[in-house]
Order: structure tokens, then sequence, then C-alpha cells
């Protein structure tokens, strides 16, 4: 699906999205994911990434590097698992959160943008039978804008907080261009300003990625 806003997209996009947003407002590595029921379409649990936050809430993870979108999103659940669900999330998850929707039965997995420092783990679990039999169906990148916008929000906490390591020089490598922009980011006083008071739509048409 190629899509440039979030008015052309799926539904549970958008809440993705807004979550994501808080989460790059707040400090955070700018990721959301929702929990939804293929059946009526309904969202049945939210989730952003908080690793930044020091407040933290009743059932939900935040202030350390468990503190991911998908584990608040499945941390908020009232079920013992996450069968017959499926998971979307602006970023392609993590081998933490990969393993937890295999634990809880995920049956598919949506992501907006491709982690290059994650590529390819999805090739570990069909070495074992129980996590191959468990291993859910995985679509992604979306294609277009928001692809890059979802990739770029975490870029800019992982360019800040992690200058020479690894995960922020194959940023640099695999996608100069967002890199740039990251870079130029901290000078742009309108974006700023839409950081503190403005929406995720309006900080997608800012950017004009």
């Amino acid at each position: 699906m190629t899509v440039s806003s979030l008015d052309d997209s799926d539904p549970p996009w958008r809440i993705v999205f807004e979550e994501a947003w808080e989460s790059f407002r707040s400090g955070s590595f700018g990721i959301g994911a929702v929990l939804v029921d293929p059946v009526d379409g309904s969202v049945v649990t939210t989730g952003r990434n908080r690793v930044a936050d020091r407040h933290g809430l009743p059932r939900t993870l935040s202030g350390n590097m468990t503190a991911h979108a998908e584990m608040n999103a499945f941390a908020s659940l009232d079920r013992f698992n996450a069968a017959g669900l499926h998971l979307y999330s602006s970023l392609e998850p993590c081998l933490m959160c990969s393993a937890t929707a295999l634990q809880l039965r995920v049956t598919h997995i949506h992501f907006a943008a491709a982690d290059e420092f994650f590529s390819g783990v999805d090739a570990i679990w069909s070495s074992h039978t129980l996590t191959a039999e468990r291993q859910p169906v995985s679509n992604g990148p979306l294609h277009g804008g928001l692809a890059r916008f979802a990739r770029l929000l975490p870029m800019v906490f992982t360019l800040r907080n992690f200058p020479g390591r690894s995960a922020e020089q194959l940023a640099r490598r695999v996608h100069p261009d967002l890199a740039a922009r990251v870079d130029a980011i901290a000078d742009d006083d309108v974006f700023q300003q839409i950081v503190a008071t403005g929406t995720v739509d309006r900080a997608i048409d800012h950017l004009q990625l």
C-alpha cells in the first residue's frame, strides 16, 4: 500500500501514528502500536514507546529499554494471550517485541517502516518447532511518506542519544537522506513549534517526506 497521509491509510494506522507522535513529543523513540481484532476492526489496546518517561502509569512500562510500544500494547491486555489479534506498529518490531508477539500468539504483524537493525530476525523462529508453528504472518513496510516519517521519528532518538554506536552508524548508512533531515530538525523552528503544540498531521505535512 502506498500512502502519503493518514487520510489515505487504513484506520488502525491513524492511532499508531498518533501514539508514535505522542511518544516522540515526550522525548522517547517515537514509536506507536495497537492490537486490533480483525473480525470487527476494533482496537483492543494501544501502546507507545516510553523508554524516556519518568512517570509510570498502571499497566505500562516506562523509564527503561523494555518500555517499547508493542510491549505496552501487550501489557494492557485483559486476557492471557493475543490469539487472533493483529499487531500494528510504526516500526518493525525488535527481537524482544517479536518474541513476545510470538509467545502471545499474535496472528499477524503489520509495520509501517522497516528497522534495518533487526532485518532478518524473523528467520530465527523457523528453526524451532514451537516458534515456527506460532510465528505470525508479517506485512510491511508501507511505502511513501508515512513509511519515511515512521522511520524518521525513532531515528531522531537514536542519532541524538547513541552517537558513534552501531545503531546510529547503520541508520546513517542505510538512510542518509533521513539522517540529514534529522540533523537539520534541531534548527527547524517551525517543526519545533509543531512538536510543542501541533498534531501528527501537521508534522507529516511540514516534513514532506
